[in-house]
């Protein structure tokens, strides 16, 4: 400065001295006038800065949040991580995170996102610390690999990019770096530090216990690292997936300057503004096109998603006018973006002008409008409704025992004449304790109508049997005895039996005449008398006995007697034929023809399967459900042979629905040939149902009015 100072007295004779000009210095680098570090930086930095001030839309995608200069903390961060960076620590940390990864693949089933059991209350805490952790780790190990190749990092804070919160650090000075591979490894390290931490946390969540505060964080955090890596990692936003690529191709302000040549091309090649086009290179303009086309896809996806689940919310808590305000409030948030198309599209009418003039042009745009209108209103496109339909067989039989000792058999027939039906046997009496179901048939065997499946193995029924034929018997005897006649031998037995008696009796009653008159003559006593007498009576009574039981031989049996005997046998007659009919029930053969599918670890025993035609039921919203018929075509692709494509039929429309959680859908019922076997109960597919043509303008109308909520056609 002393020097200048002469000189500049000696050329313009006005006396100033050294610290005039190092004041005028010192103003000169403060508004990067100095061709220095500071000065690229800072034109680094704002080259591409917007000019004119963001929408409000703009400003909800990304807004920004300051917070500290962390200059000071991370020079001292590079001292202690200077002795780390070498190629053998580098092995070691790629050993780490394989083995981590290694973890995390094995115990994949407790790093799933599973959003009802990972968002409640007792872990809403966890979810925000851990996500602190992640994105504290990740934006300092940008900051430091920055500092560490001499790039300085003014600010470091917090932003909401795409209404998700996110860390961020400047690391514009990453641009200022001559080799490309120190700003590559800028952009990598903060992900490169969460896989690091990845195996860190899966490691400290393996060897810790279930259920302990430790293991609770090192869980949710692995969760948040790789949910975040992915999302991270993704190009068509603004996260270090972005800036790789921006680096990798060389390009800095790769998204802006994307979205200004497409903008560019739209306006000069399709519309015919005559405007000069953005100097690119042709490696320049093959990647801002493409970029740029999937970016805005990607964009307008996400944040169609965002209005959607937004919209479910305002619906629910304020129903229509909910759904009013929410267009308000949008319509005014993005007026900036809609004053600006209405500006183009004036601009656009005042360009037709010079489009008038000419010919070739205009032509291309008639044409390009008869095309338009021929593809979108006049040509009639195949109209199909699909949906996922898992396979199963048109007709199974299936056995199944349960806990209670009792067999079902259960029995399924599909298309147009659909039929289910099931039947429980219980195949012993209810004091057995076990049974013994036996296959007679292998897994795989085709087998007829008729072909015995199983059998049961139980000895009690027999032993019940042979018990109460025996009991039938002896009553059948009871009831033949009392019907038989008496045989001759016994009637003549008892005739002679009563003609003794009768015999005994009149030689009794003559011995008492001949005793009485004695007593009169007084040759006999009275006791005499009266032993004759009683002997008399009681010869009398013998005698009286043996007729009567002649008589009682000679009866025809009661009729209360056989009642009691028949009852008894028609009692028996029934529980045998139950216990027949339980004998016939431990052979069970198949009602149809099919293959045999045999498997122990459910509750099905086994089962018969008939796979010669299979059938899917192709689910159909209420919204489509007069549009399909039976007779129309099916078209599935299932996932086991993405190359085939199988054809069939509709067959059956239930006249029910089945609802579910947000609209109700009928299972329409489609039967396809299956020849060759190659289609098995439980395959997943996609299936598509023909029901006409209709041009893409009806078609894309009616999409737009099945996804419109019943509510608002009733407003009027």
């Amino acid at each position: 400065v002393d020097r200048v100072a002469e000189r500049f007295r000696e050329k313009f004779q006005l006396n100033i001295g050294a610290d005039d000009v190092a004041g005028f210095v010192n103003m000169l680098e403060s508004n990067f006038f100095l061709e220095n570090s500071r000065s690229e930086q800072e034109i680094s930095r704002k080259s591409y800065r917007p000019t004119k001030r963001r929408s409000l839309f703009s400003r909800l995608l990304f807004v920004k949040i300051k917070a500290f200069n962390p200059t000071a903390i991370l020079d001292r961060l590079v001292r202690l991580y200077r002795p780390f960076h070498s190629p053998g620590w580098l092995i070691v940390q790629l050993a780490l995170i394989l083995f981590g990864v290694g973890l995390l693949l094995a115990n994949n089933s407790h790093f799933s996102v599973r959003l009802y059991e990972i968002f409640n209350i007792g872990s809403i805490v966890t979810i925000v610390l851990a996500f602190f952790i992640l994105m504290t780790v990740h934006e300092f190990s940008h900051a430091l690999i920055c500092r560490y190749y001499g790039g300085e990092v003014k600010e470091l804070g917090f932003l909401f990019l795409y209404f998700q919160p996110c860390c961020y650090c400047d690391l514009s000075d990453a641009w200022l770096f001559e080799k490309k591979k120190h700003r590559l490894a800028v952009t990598l390290a903060g992900p490169y530090s969460g896989l690091v931490l990845l195996a860190l946390t899966v490691i400290a969540w393996r060897v810790t216990m279930p259920g302990s505060g430790v293991n609770e964080l090192a869980q949710i955090l692995g969760i948040v690292i790789w949910v975040t890596l992915i999302f991270n990692l993704n190009p068509l936003i603004k996260l270090d997936g972005y800036y790789l690529l921006s680096d990798w191709l060389d390009i800095p302000n790769l998204r802006a300057k994307s979205f200004a040549y497409l903008g560019n091309f739209v306006k000069r090649v399709i519309l015919g503004w005559p405007i000069e086009p953005i100097e690119a290179s042709p490696r320049e303009r093959k990647i801002y096109l493409r970029y740029a086309i999937l970016a805005a896809i990607y964009t307008v996806a996400l944040l169609a998603w965002v209005l959607w689940i937004i919209s479910g919310f305002m619906f629910r808590v304020m129903g229509g006018a909910g759904i009013l305000l929410l267009f308000a409030v949008l319509f005014y948030t993005i007026r900036t973006n809609i004053a600006g198309l209405a500006r183009g599209i004036i601009s656009h009418l005042r360009y037709m002008k010079d489009i008038l003039k000419r010919p070739a042009r205009l032509i291309s745009y008639i044409l390009l409008l008869v095309i338009f209108v021929v593809l979108v209103f006049v040509i009639r496109f195949p109209h199909t409704v699909n949906g996922e339909v898992t396979v199963r067989p048109i007709a199974e039989y299936t056995l199944r025992l349960n806990n209670f000792g009792l067999l079902e058999k259960r029995f399924r027939r599909g298309g147009a004449e659909s039929e289910s039906k099931s039947s429980y046997l219980q195949m012993a009496s209810t004091d057995m304790a076990s049974l013994d179901l036996m296959p007679k048939v292998q897994d795989g065997q085709v087998v007829r109508p008729g072909d015995t499946l199983a059998v049961i193995i139980s000895n009690q029924v027999s032993q019940e049997i042979e018990a109460e034929q025996s009991l039938l018997e002896r009553y059948e005897r009871d009831l033949a005895l009392l019907r038989s006649p008496p045989k001759k031998e016994e009637t003549d037995e008892a005739r002679a039996a009563v003609d003794a008696a009768k015999a005994s009796y009149q030689q009794k009653f003559r011995d008492e005449r001949r005793i009485a008159t004695l007593a009169e003559k007084g040759h006999a006593s009275d006791e005499e008398l009266e032993t004759a007498r009683s002997t008399t009576s009681i010869a009398r009574a013998e005698a009286e006995n043996k007729a009567a039981r002649l008589e009682l031989l000679m009866s025809p049996p009661k009729p209360e007697e056989e009642a009691v005997i028949l009852s008894e046998i028609d009692k028996q007659q029934a529980k045998l034929r139950f216990l027949y009919s339980q004998k016939d029930a431990q052979s069970i053969t198949t009602p149809i023809a099919g293959k045999v599918v045999i498997d122990y670890q459910q509750n099905e025993f086994l089962s018969v399967v008939n796979n010669g035609v299979v059938e899917v039921l192709v689910p159909v919203s209420d919204f489509d459900f007069k549009l399909v018929a039976p007779g129309q075509r099916v078209k599935l692709k299932v996932r086991s042979f993405t190359n085939r494509l199988f054809k069939g039929t509709v067959v059956h429309i239930p006249r029910g629905a089945v609802p579910n959680s947000t609209n109700a859908n009928f299972y329409a019922s489609a039967i396809l040939d299956n020849e060759d076997d190659i289609l098995t109960d439980g395959m997943t597919g996609y299936a598509k149902i023909d029901i006409g043509r209709a041009s893409l303008f009806t078609q894309v109308m009616r999409k737009i009015a099945s996804i419109i909520r019943v509510e608002f056609w009733s407003w009027w």
